[in-house]
C-alpha cells in the first residue's frame, strides 16, 4: 500500500514497485485515517508513508496506530524529512525501514525486499548520521526541549526553522492556517516561549544544531 498526499507521487512509487513482477500494489490513501481503514481490508504486506500528510494525523501516527491495533503490516517511511530525529521517531514509533525521497528509485525496491525479509532499512543517505546519532547517544533536544511535541508539531517546528511563513506552512502540510497559528501556540505554550519572534530564532537555531 502507499500512502502520501500528492497523487503524482502515490503514481511515481507505484510505477517503480509495479516495475518488478515480485510485488504489486493493493490500495492508496491519502491520509492517515484512510489508510489504517483500508490495512484493516486489504491486509497489505508493507505499507509505504510519508511522514507529512494532509489532515491532523501524521505518518508515524498511522505507524503508532498499527502498532496499537497489532496489525502485522510492516510500515517504510518514505520522506522528504532527513534529519535524523525524525528518522528515530518513526523507528520507535514501529517503522522496519526510512528512505529519503531524494534517493534513486532503486532504493525503494532494496528497502522493499529488505523489510520483507525482517530486516531494519535506513537509506544510505541518512544511515550514517542515524548511527553516529544512536552510538554516540546525543539527544537533538540541546537547544529545545523537544520531546513534549507531537509530531506535526516537530514537523511546524523544523518548518519554521526553514523559515517558512504559516500560510507557506499551511500550504506545504495541507492544513488550514488557522490550524498552524493554534499548532504555534501550542508550540510556544510547551516550549515555555514567550513570543513568535522568540519562537522563530530559537526553531533556526534548532534546525541549525540538527545539522552539526
Amino acid at each position: 500500500m502507499v500512502v502520501d498526499d500528492h497523487p503524482l507521487m502515490r503514481k511515481g512509487i507505484r510505477d517503480i514497485i509495479e516495475s518488478e513482477a515480485e510485488f504489486s500494489v493493493c490500495c492508496e490513501a491519502d491520509s492517515a485515517n484512510r489508510a489504517i481503514r483500508m490495512i484493516a481490508r486489504e491486509e497489505p504486506d508493507i505499507v509505504i508513508v510519508d511522514i507529512s500528510l494532509g489532515g491532523e494525523a501524521s505518518g508515524i501516527d498511522l505507524i503508532r496506530a498499527l502498532a496499537a491495533r497489532k496489525i502485522k503490516t510492516r510500515a517504510l517511511v518514505l520522506s522528504m524529512h532527513t534529519d535524523t530525529f525524525f528518522v528515530e521517531r518513526a523507528i520507535r514509533a514501529g517503522a522496519r525501514g526510512y528512505i529519503a525521497k531524494s534517493e534513486a528509485p532503486r532504493i525503494i525496491i532494496e528497502a522493499l525486499r529488505s523489510v520483507l525479509r525482517g530486516g531494519l532499512y535506513v537509506s544510505g543517505s541518512i544511515s550514517g548520521a542515524f548511527i553516529d546519532r544512536l552510538m554516540n547517544e546525543q539527544r537533538w533536544d540541546t537547544v529545545l526541549d523537544i520531546e513534549c511535541l507531537s509530531n506535526r508539531e516537530l514537523e511546524i517546528l523544523e518548518l519554521i526553522g526553514r523559515g517558512f511563513k504559516s500560510s507557506e506552512i499551511s500550504k506545504k502540510l495541507n492544513i488550514s492556517v488557522n490550524t498552524v497559528e493554534c499548532h504555534r501556540k501550542n508550540i510556544r505554550t510547551k516550549l515555555k516561549i514567550e513570543t513568535s519572534a522568540d519562537l522563530a530564532r530559537n526553531a533556526i537555531a534548532w534546525v541549525h544544531s540538527m545539522k552539526k
